[in-house]
């Protein structure tokens, strides 16, 4: 039988069979380990290399099943680390407008570490009825820069349904991660989203200024054809196996601009430094190079350690 992971608890899988049918299963202990290039958790610099790993089953693994035990897993399309998830076709960033206040940088930092894994990513801005309409029209203006570089934005109340075709219509048939800002209201965008579904919720826990994430685990449901997956909220995101050398490919605006020198870091105040120069005339959206900087002294702190 063949079917995809769609949660793990405790070392037991929930598979979706392509029968229909659901099934909980365990898996043989003797799935073979592979050498691959993926990031080492353990290292400090949390650069890739070539590590051992045990292929384990996670979350949206296309997998057989043989005397109720999963005995092989099918050749994954991707595999990501935050959240632990394969075989994704797109992932949906939850922001919030306002409660938590919103993040250019935060959003930045997301959409980079999942460009690094080749996968597609959709903008969702929620809790649009928290700002006031010159607020609202202020905020969709400077995210007019991130639809222009080819990321689709979508504006959604999730308490009124408004806004949820458009999100509904990017879901269909598709693999779906909903990822993004801690407190943004992922969990509560999948109640709106399926009609009847309760997923356990909290409000924003004030003192902190961020949600109380209560998604503890990583799971996928069916919807309109393919699945959604609730992941647990990060309240900070790091740099993962990105080097200094690739960070500017991932600011796909940088592209436009050539430099001197080939080993170009574009910092302030480069010498010959397109890319700098185009921020100065305010070509380049200067948030968007401000978190490239971030990303880049993140990124030397770690390669010193």
């Amino acid at each position: 039988m063949q079917g995809r992971v769609i949660n793990l608890n405790g070392g037991v899988y929930q598979v979706d069979l392509t029968d229909g049918k659901t099934i909980f299963v365990k898996a043989r202990g003797k799935l073979r380990s592979i050498k691959t290039t993926a990031v080492n958790e353990k290292a400090i610099s949390k650069k890739e290399e070539i590590v051992t790993i045990k292929l384990s089953p996670k979350v949206g693994d296309i997998v057989l099943i043989e005397n109720a035990m999963i005995s092989q897993i099918l050749p994954r399309q991707n595999s990501i680390i935050r959240p632990d998830i394969a075989n994704v076709d797109q992932i949906l960033l939850v922001f919030a407008a306002k409660e938590p206040d919103f993040s250019f940088y935060l959003l930045d930092l997301f959409i980079a570490n999942i460009l690094k894994q080749k996968i597609k990513p959709l903008i969702t801005i929620t809790k649009i009825d928290k700002l006031s309409l010159n607020e609202l029209n202020d905020l969709q203006k400077q995210l007019k820069t991130y639809e222009k570089l080819g990321y689709e934005v979508l504006y959604v109340n999730s308490l009124t349904k408004e806004g949820l075709d458009a999100v509904s219509k990017h879901l269909a048939s598709k693999v779906t991660v909903l990822s993004g800002q801690t407190g943004a209201g992922k969990s509560t965008l999948i109640n709106a989203l399926i009609p009847g579904f309760e997923l356990q919720t909290q409000g924003i826990s004030y003192a902190l200024g961020r949600g109380k994430h209560t998604t503890r685990q990583t799971t996928l449901y069916k919807y309109a054809g393919g699945y959604i997956g609730d992941t647990p909220g990060f309240s900070k995101l790091d740099i993962l196996g990105i080097e200094k050398k690739e960070l500017s490919s991932l600011f796909v605006e940088f592209s436009n601009y050539n430099c001197q020198f080939r080993d170009c870091l574009h910092q302030k105040n480069a010498k010959g430094c397109g890319i700098y120069q185009a921020y100065l005339a305010e070509e380049i959206l200067p948030s968007r190079y401000e978190s490239y900087l971030k990303m880049l002294e993140l990124i030397s702190n770690k390669e010193k350690k």
